[in-house]
């Protein structure tokens, strides 16, 4: 019940299982009212049924499901895909996967090694109880067991706990918070800006993030550089893999400056045409079995190529 007993900020993004609509406030003392009274009434009666349902009742009201992690963006329009955000928002995020994370690690989560213990051991002293119990003269320590396992079991359960959380998202922040603290002598005079992918019809949610790069001398027809990051799983281990990207409009020349540009060793340089846009990649060299994860000084590395190239395709 311990996990139900919530901060303000905790309020307003735990789920509960039951009555959904129910304000904290009420629930709460509504559930104390009710595991209050069915206690009561055994400890009057000395009987367990039907009173310790009460208990069930109220201390069902604190059960908790979930984090609700969905992130809410004032004026954003239903059906947008990539949105300018700030760094705070992605500062938020990683907060909330932290805050997450150590939630999920409670004691009261069989999943985890000492919640499986605790609840073993907890298991054993209220199995102890109950059949000291049913013999001759344990009403009492019926009564005390049988609500020691209404009260702690279902909050146990409920703790193996299937969390809405954007793992790859978080190491798609992390690696890009890391590339442009890197690459911050290159990024010298430019503007990052940041974005995220949101999804979802009615509340959205962030599934990927990029930034993108403007140079004062940018001419017209250039729409951007960014830089971007997808994930490669390897044996249950999760590694970023970052690119740079830019873009123009067909015509403005990135074919000349794709042709102009010398790759050094470890990088490779593509170019496409893409419906009306042009586009030049530049990314770290892969095989069958490496490159497929880049640091955060290759990644800077990578960036500061893209600056390079943008600024030759600028003079071009």
């Amino acid at each position: 019940m311990a996990s139900a007993l919530l901060t303000r900020q905790e309020q307003g993004i735990v789920v509960f299982a039951l009555w959904r609509s129910l304000a904290y406030a009420p629930r709460l003392a509504f559930s104390l009212l009710c595991i209050g009274a069915g206690l009561a009434l055994q400890a009057a009666t000395g009987s367990v049924l039907p009173w310790c349902l009460l208990v069930l009742a109220g201390n069902l009201l604190l059960v908790v499901r979930g984090y609700d992690n969905r992130v809410q963006y004032a004026g954003y329009e239903a059906g947008a895909s990539w949105e300018k955000a700030d760094r705070a928002a992605l500062d938020a995020v990683i907060e909330l996967h932290r805050k997450m994370r150590r939630w999920d690690r409670s004691a009261l989560d069989v999943t985890n090694p000492l919640g499986g213990v605790l609840f073993a051991l907890v298991a054993v002293v209220i199995g102890a109880m109950i059949v000291r119990g049913a013999q001759p003269g344990g009403a009492a320590w019926m009564i005390t067991g049988v609500n020691a396992a209404i009260l702690i079991v279902p909050h146990w359960v409920t703790g193996i706990r299937s969390i809405l959380t954007k793992p790859a998202l978080v190491i798609k922040i992390d690696t890009i918070n890391a590339v442009t603290a890197a690459a911050a002598a290159a990024l010298a005079g430019a503007t990052v800006e940041y974005f995220m992918l949101l999804k979802g019809k009615e509340t959205k949610l962030p599934d990927d993030v990029k930034i993108r790069v403007k140079l004062p001398e940018q001419r017209e027809g250039f729409l951007g550089l960014y830089g971007q990051v997808v994930t490669n799983t390897v044996q249950g281990t999760t590694y970023p893999y970052f690119y740079t990207v830019l873009v123009a409009k067909k015509g403005f020349g990135l074919r000349r400056a794709h042709e102009r540009y010398t790759a050094p060793e470890g990088v490779t340089a593509e170019y496409s045409e893409q419906e009306d846009v042009e586009v030049f990649v530049i990314r770290q060299t892969t095989t069958k079995t490496s490159g497929y994860h880049t640091k955060p000084a290759a990644a800077a590395r990578l960036l500061g190529e893209g600056v390079l190239a943008a600024r030759g395709a600028f003079g071009s």
